[in-house]
């Protein structure tokens, strides 16, 4: 059975041919933990009323950093559970959610990932899951890459979750 069809409507990034879907969005804030089951503790009591607020420091110049950001932009280190599929195959060909594997940080939009990948992430907030399909030429291109099951050509579905942006 299919991990992904093409009924999927999936939307164009602006510039490329490297398509997104939104599967679950993100929340702009932490990253939700799991859900806790079983009989809930009593509600804490309210807690002190907080301190007032020190002064704001002045704006200190930061390189690739967007303070307040709530959305992937160029520039930002961003980590992200990644789950790569061949489209042709069928075969996931990588998943830092495997044992042994740990969530993936790069530099989003510079080039130091695929090109589908690179501009598919952009505007990602943090908890949101997103499907990528990506063609060739913004993938591993004519070549493929035949030690991870690439196939020359080969069409990926990248499923990719934003759990951090710096």
């Amino acid at each position: 059975m299919r991990q992904f069809t093409m009924a999927q409507q999936m939307d164009p990034i602006a510039g490329y041919a490297t398509t997104m879907k939104i599967v679950s969005p993100g929340n702009g804030a932490a990253v939700r933990g799991a859900v806790a089951t079983g009989p809930r503790p009593p509600p804490p009591s309210p807690p002190p009323p907080p301190p007032p607020p020190p002064p704001p420091l002045p704006p200190q110049p930061t390189r690739n950093h967007h303070p307040g950001t709530t959305q992937v932009k160029a520039g930002d280190t961003v980590t992200v559970h990644a789950t790569g599929v061949v489209k042709e195959t069928d075969k996931k060909f990588w998943s830092t959610k495997d044992p042994g594997q740990q969530p993936f940080t790069y530099q989003a939009g510079v080039g130091g990932v695929i090109t589908g990948w690179d501009q598919g992430c952009l505007g990602m907030q943090i908890g949101e899951v997103r499907l990528l399909e990506i063609p060739a030429h913004e993938g591993y291109g004519a070549n493929g890459f035949p030690a991870w099951g690439i196939p020359p050509g080969g069409t990926l579905f990248f499923t990719l979750e934003c759990l951090k942006i710096e």
